[in-house]
């Protein structure tokens, strides 16, 4: 059930910090291939741009790694030792709690 709860939290926060990603590499593909000026200092771009916007993607990240391997140990520890994991629900909550804090 942890690993469950794992993967659902590490979904959503893919859902959200994927589009941010994408929006950023899409407009560096931009400037490298249609000559737009998003990262171009010379041009009134920001350079800093791109590492604003990778951080939004890069912090979370760390936390979209570690959540499924949260779910891997408490759920193969739980099956080897043929008892449910002491504290579920505050497991759940905590991984919640987790997925919130380091997407902000």
């Amino acid at each position: 059930c942890l690993f469950t709860w794992a993967i659902v939290f590490t979904a959503i926060m893919l859902i959200f910090t994927l589009p941010i990603l994408t929006g950023g590499l899409l407009m560096l593909v931009l400037d490298l291939h249609l000559n737009t000026q998003f990262y171009d200092a010379s041009f009134n771009g920001d350079p800093v741009l791109y590492q604003h916007l990778f951080w939004f993607f890069g912090h979370p990240e760390v936390y979209i790694i570690i959540l499924p391997a949260f779910g891997v140990i408490s759920q193969t520890l739980s099956t080897s030792a043929g008892k449910l994991v002491f504290g579920g629900p505050s497991m759940i909550l905590a991984m919640g709690c987790i997925s919130v804090l380091g997407s902000l």
